[in-house]
């Protein structure tokens, strides 16, 4: 989603290890333990079943939460030995798989470590340390809704989701390539232990097609805890924490996956929305450099121009107004005054900074370090990790953070001249006006013709189109084009086109599951389509590559889309291309074909299935948005 809107949708031995300093070198430390923190125990959770009156039996889909109480199959729990100890994970029968959970891949970043770069662990230990339950979530503005397994400072752990030995002897290759997940959230919220980004299920179907993976995924600092920004942070040197977090995870990874079986030489980093955001930006640190921490790239719904840029005359009242508050006012080293408030009052302070109608409040910044010139100009030059690439969007993205309520074209065009971050001149407004009409059959979301859904305001559709497509569709546009100037054959680019499925009231997404005998009833009974007005909307197409029933539902059609996405990313992490070995090329790559580029329409069979389009549609529109792009800081 677009970063002026919350993310709404749903709601050891002695060793060297790689760590990157603020200027980006690589130096050599110790590994530690960190801080354990105090955590609720999985095993107290229950699988919550709930029954629909029409359905004759309901067969339980195990969720993210369930599977972790599933009773140990072997005889020993699943170990690992990295290089400062031994850790013991979980053994899911039900999905054959081993969990390892909560590693901690960095010390507390509480008091001295407060914004501050990530600092390695630096210290062993003899027998083992439990690996069995999702770590902290890292402190945002959702509490309520992230710190199912605690929320705190000492939040930055790795989970691993791998096939159980028993499958790895049958695996065509030893070593698993490896699926590192970077969550969404708008850079504002989220956690890895969210039960929508539960990776059995994609692991499980990567050893059923004989193509075996390991999947990771991470938690990070966000907001202010992640991007703090000053004068004062800027000469510290510490700045874009949580991109730094995610690069100590990955050299992490680097250098301690091979003890779970993973292969090092073959990370594919992916994530969505703020999670897509930083997989671009990864790709562009330090001005292209991996340091070989991953060798391949996807992002759905996301680039590294959809947030904003913005510096010191934006963060500087932010912080000194946090400085402030918090009695630092007075202190020689303000910023390091901050490390000693206590966490309960830091956090009442900086939850929300900006202050009313101010968007958006923390994002990364250009340092002229990690993030070394504004993304768009690293683009056009080159300056970004060259690897293969799968990259998308979703038809309707602008419907989830267009403007409601706008009843007259003077309306909208005041939004897109006045609202924070757009900065366009009124002769570029204008022009974008005239571009997308007052037409609605041209509006978003698509194919619904004259229908304006005019509660939401008569510029509804209008406003949505515009607003995907400046925050979405142009920028990866911009950013599949110069991907494929420099991999052509491995430059992957799709649509998304299926509207989710909502399950039938009174159960929720939280806690529904369904059977397959569902699937033979009344649509009514077993769910239905997402509503009109929001269709193919921001973050549809993750149920579809997860592959988890309890968001995907019970119908075969999005079903079998679902599967073709999962084994698409899966060979995408075998190979650096989605389509199978040695059979047909259903997806090409986007620079094929002669002039412009192609996209793979990913659809359901009764929709028309998968097919191969130009990426044409609104282009004099997106390539305007592309041309004035850094008037929005970016």
């Amino acid at each position: 989603m677009s970063p002026n809107e919350k993310y709404q949708k749903y709601p050891r031995g002695s060793l060297s290890s790689p760590q990157t300093t603020p200027n980006g070198k690589i130096k050599r430390v110790r590994w530690a333990e960190g801080v354990k923190p105090e955590r609720t125990s999985l095993f107290t959770l229950s699988r919550n079943q709930r029954l629909v009156a029409v359905v004759a039996a309901v067969l339980l889909h195990i969720t993210a939460v369930s599977y972790l109480t599933s009773a140990p199959a072997l005889s020993t729990l699943p170990q690992a030995t990295i290089r400062n100890g031994t850790y013991e994970g979980l053994h899911s029968s039900t999905f054959n798989q081993d969990f390892f959970l909560g590693i901690p891949y960095a010390q507390d970043t509480s008091g001295p470590n407060r914004f501050r770069v990530p600092q390695s662990l630096n210290t062993t230990w003899s027998g083992t340390r439990p690996a069995k339950q999702y770590g902290h979530a890292c402190p945002g503005d959702t509490p309520d809704g992230d710190d199912k397994y605690g929320m705190s400072e000492n939040c930055l752990s790795i989970n691993i989701v791998r096939p159980a030995g028993n499958n790895l002897s049958t695996a065509s290759e030893a070593k698993l390539p490896v699926l590192f997940w970077i969550h969404g959230g708008s850079y504002q919220i989220g956690t890895s232990g969210w039960d929508r980004y539960n990776l059995s299920y994609i692991v499980q179907h990567s050893v059923e097609i004989g193509r075996p993976l390991m999947a990771v995924s991470i938690n990070y600092r966000k907001g202010g805890w992640g991007f703090l920004y000053s004068n004062e942070v800027k000469g510290s040197g510490n700045t874009n924490l949580a991109l730094r977090d995610m690069r100590l995870a990955l050299a992490w990874a680097q250098e301690n996956l091979g003890a779970f079986g993973g292969d090092t030489s073959r990370v594919t980093i992916w994530g969505e929305s703020a999670g897509s955001f930083a997989v671009g930006q990864l790709l562009m640190s330090y001005g292209g450099r991996t340091d070989g921490l991953f060798h391949r790239s996807i992002q759905e719904s996301g680039s590294t121009t959809t947030a904003w840029y913005n510096g010191t005359e934006w963060y500087q009242p932010i912080y000194d107004r946090l400085v402030s508050a918090t009695g630092c006012a007075d202190a020689v080293d303000t910023l390091d005054c901050l490390r000693t408030v206590p966490y309960p009052a830091l956090y009442q302070h900086l939850v929300h900074p900006a202050g009313p109608g101010k968007v958006p409040s923390f994002y990364p910044v250009v340092d002229g370090d990690l993030i070394p010139q504004y993304p768009s100009l690293l683009l056009h030059s080159g300056r970004f990790a060259h690897m293969p690439h799968i990259i998308g969007t979703n038809s309707d993205e602008g419907t989830d953070n267009a403007p409601r309520g706008l009843s007259t074209p003077s309306s909208l065009s005041t939004y897109l001249l006045h609202r924070s971050g757009f900065n366009y001149p009124s002769s570029v407004v204008t022009t974008l006006l005239s571009l997308y009409p007052d037409d609605p059959a041209q509006g978003i979301p698509l194919n619904t013709g004259a229908e304006r859904f005019a509660s939401l305001g008569n510029q509804y559709k209008r406003a949505a189109a515009l607003v995907g497509d400046i925050f979405y569709h142009a920028p990866r546009l911009d950013d599949a084009r110069h991907y494929a100037r420099h991999q052509p054959h491995n430059t992957f680019v799709y649509r998304f086109n299926a509207r989710a499925w909502v399950p039938p009231a009174p159960a929720t997404t939280a806690n529904f599951s369904v059977d397959t005998a569902c699937r033979h009833l009344a649509v009514s009974a077993c769910g239905s389509l997402a509503p009109a007005h929001e269709g193919v909307a921001h973050a549809t197409e993750l149920a579809f590559v997860f592959g988890n029933p309890k968001w995907l539902g019970p119908w075969p059609g999005h079903g079998k889309l679902s599967r073709e996405m999962s084994e698409m990313w899966i060979h995408f992490a075998h190979d650096g291309t989605p389509n199978r070995r040695r059979a047909e090329e259903v997806w090409p790559p986007y620079a094929s074909g002669g002039a412009g580029g192609r996209n793979l329409v990913l659809q359901t069979e009764e929709q028309g299935g998968l097919y191969v389009e130009k990426d044409t549609w609104r282009l004099e529109g997106r390539e305007l948005m592309i041309k004035w792009a850094r008037r929005r800081h970016v």
